[in-house]
């Protein structure tokens, strides 16, 4: 019952396929895959960008949605956060649960009024023109989707894992007008049974209080590692011998679910030139680099059934990573690949390691296209309150 209880919720709040650009327009204005890509600036995002509530009706339920929308990572990629609640159900919905999912009447009602959230994290390939998008939800489901948009429509095909490993879906999202859209989201699950829903959204200022778990949410990460990371931390970034001050912020969140990482750097003189000798980089790309401060976001968690430990990586270059590792006494060894927009893909190795409460080392290798190598290392200590 479990996973398929998970798309019982993400049914409600899979708002993601609403979510991206035109694309042909926008590799028309970013012109080329240079080492910054422009920020995103399409007439879609931009209306995307805001708060949003609606309702949404299923073959599971009835319920109330709200999310916020704006852009990050140097306006990189386009970040949604979302909450839903299921707020009725009619017979009709209660009987489908029982024979579709194989729903208990405890399953049934422990989740109604119970908040759900999601993160969804998007952006364009400025090669071509196609829309990439990441999904991290509080029942720890994870979704990749790639899509189009067709005139005022945007059309997504969903491939999911984490606790929803082996179901697909297709949303469709279609622009009414500057404050208002609908969704309709098709699912096949793992067992080729079928689910549908609709949403209608408006545009509004205000998003949902924080509510209580559903009681089939799986417990929240607890394990001394994550919780070691949570904090503020401060320190150096370098490259082949050069270093920069570095800050970074680590939280969990998704209620519990996953472990979220904010970092940001400044960018040195030294670190310009040791690029220029290992990349491609034009002067004019190293100027535009230099005048904005480097930001990622990695957001982490575990496979809850072999205890691997999952990572995704987005930056302010608009690169993506998925990584995959496990953790060997104080070390955490994780293996990237690395899916630079409009450039050929690359791997690297990190390892971290824990040398006391306060402080941690990590160094990483990464193998270029071209099989060249770069090494990195970083150095945090945790800021003191």
């Amino acid at each position: 019952m479990k996973r398929l209880s998970i798309l019982l919720l993400v049914v409600m709040v899979s708002l993601s396929s609403y979510a991206m650009d035109e694309e042909k327009e926008t590799v028309k204005e970013s012109g080329s895959t240079s080492f910054q890509p422009k920020p995103l600036d399409d007439d879609w995002s931009k209306w995307l960008v805001g708060q949003w509530e609606g309702s949404a009706e299923s073959d599971v339920g009835t319920g109330k949605v709200w999310m916020k929308i704006e852009f990050g990572l140097n306006g990189q990629f386009l970040i949604m956060n979302s909450e839903s609640i299921i707020t009725e159900r009619s017979d009709e919905q209660r009987q489908y649960l029982k024979d579709t999912l194989g729903a208990s009447d405890e399953d049934i009602e422990s989740d109604l009024s119970s908040t759900f959230k999601a993160l969804q994290i998007y952006t364009i390939d400025p090669k071509t023109g196609e829309v990439v998008g990441y999904l991290f939800d509080s029942l720890r489901c994870i979704a990749k989707g790639t899509g189009k948009r067709q005139g005022n429509k945007e059309i997504i095909e969903w491939a999911w894992s984490g606790t929803a490993q082996g179901a697909t879906s297709v949303s469709i999202i279609e622009k009414i007008n500057d404050n208002k859209f609908t969704l309709n989201h098709k699912y096949i699950l793992p067992d080729g049974k079928k689910m549908e829903d609709q949403i209608r959204m408006t545009r509004k200022k205000e998003t949902v209080k924080d509510n209580s778990l559903p009681s089939f949410q799986l417990e929240p990460l607890d394990d001394e590692w994550s919780k070691w990371l949570v904090g503020e931390w401060e320190g150096t970034v370098g490259l082949g011998g050069m270093k920069s001050e570095a800050w970074r912020e680590i939280e969990l969140g998704l209620n519990g679910q996953f472990l979220i990482t904010k970092h940001e750097h400044k960018i040195t003189d030294e670190e310009i030139q040791g690029l220029k000798k290992v990349t491609h980089i034009s002067d004019e790309d190293a100027k535009k680099y230099q005048s904005l401060p480097f930001k990622y976001l990695e957001i982490w968690t575990i496979d809850p059934k072999n205890g691997e430990v999952i990572g995704y990586f987005f930056d302010s270059l608009r690169r993506v990573a998925e990584g995959k590792g496990k953790l060997q006494g104080n070390k955490e060894i994780v293996e990237w690949q690395w899916f630079a927009q409009g450039q050929r893909a690359f791997s690297s190795i990190n390892i971290m390691e824990k040398v006391s409460d306060d402080r941690f080392i990590t160094t990483k290798k990464y193998i270029l296209p071209d099989g060249s190598t770069m090494e990195g290392k970083v150095e945090m200590t945790r800021c003191k309150k």
